[in-house]
């Protein structure tokens, strides 16, 4: 240790300010050199710790919204049926699991220049998002059934909650829960997960969908209701049903079950 401090003060001639100068030139260096290292390692787990999909290789189709649906919802009265029958395609190189997520928005209840009671009658935000889920209909030949069940199947539907799964065998449901935004919106999100037909919780096996398959529908409609007091309150404040289809690349090696895979998925 005397040896190299005699050589380090040989080195700058006694000058400690020069010693003191390159000493903290050193420890920058040193610490730039433990930075880089780190953020190589971080970006290259990021990279190769997840199966994600190019955006471009999964597409969300909705025909018939895209040619009648969403000029009808513009203009919603009660009674009408708006068509909305979302599914997705494989339009990239390589094996995917897909899912679709869909929100659900309800915009701020907005009373103003309505009769004294309606805001008192009717701003409840878990009727509201009740009663919408409630409208959202698959086709079963020329009859349909609803995508969401209820318990208890109370008259007031504000008393109901959701089943833990959806009625659509395709597909296995995951409900995020209702949150409030910061702009007073207030939001519900769903994962519905594309899976082999037999339906076991998170165990369920998602299925494989091959370059340019499709998945199945998940719904067909929306039936809005004709009496005005399931109605007023819902359907005449603003609210929306946004759809995106997400995938990722199947790895033969891992296990195809949604316990497994739904970690692989961006939020």
């Amino acid at each position: 240790m005397e040896r190299i401090i005699q050589k380090v003060n040989r080195l700058f001639h006694g000058n400690k300010r020069q010693m003191l100068t390159a000493a903290a030139l050193f420890f920058i260096v040193y610490v730039l050199l433990l930075a880089g290292i780190f953020s190589y390692f971080h970006s290259e787990d990021a990279v190769t710790n997840k199966y994600i999909a190019q955006n471009a290789a999964v597409r969300l189709l909705e025909p018939e919204w895209d040619d009648v649906g969403q000029n009808k919802a513009k203009a919603s009265e009660p009674g009408m049926t708006i068509p909305k029958n979302p599914y997705a395609r494989n339009e990239g190189q390589n094996n995917l699991y897909i899912r679709l997520k869909m929100t659900l928005t309800l915009g701020r209840f907005d009373g103003s220049g309505r009769y004294p009671e309606y805001e008192s009658d009717f701003n409840n935000n878990t009727r509201r998002i009740n009663s919408i889920l409630n409208v959202i209909k698959m086709k079963n030949g020329n009859t349909t059934s609803p995508l969401f069940s209820w318990e208890p199947n109370s008259v007031d539907i504000e008393n109901r909650s959701l089943k833990s799964d959806c009625n659509n065998d395709d597909y296995y449901m995951e409900n995020m829960g209702i949150r409030t935004l910061n702009d007073g919106t207030t939001e519900q999100v769903f994962y519905f997960y594309y899976i082999n037909r037999t339906k076991t919780g998170e165990s369920s096996e998602m299925r494989v969908v091959k370059p340019q398959e499709e998945t199945a529908e998940l719904f067909h409609q929306l039936e809005i209701p004709v009496l005005k007091k399931d109605y007023l309150g819902v359907f005449d404040q603003s609210y929306n049903i946004s759809i995106e289809a997400q995938a990722v690349t199947v790895n033969p090696a891992e296990s195809a079950a949604i316990s497994v895979q739904k970690n692989n998925f961006n939020q």
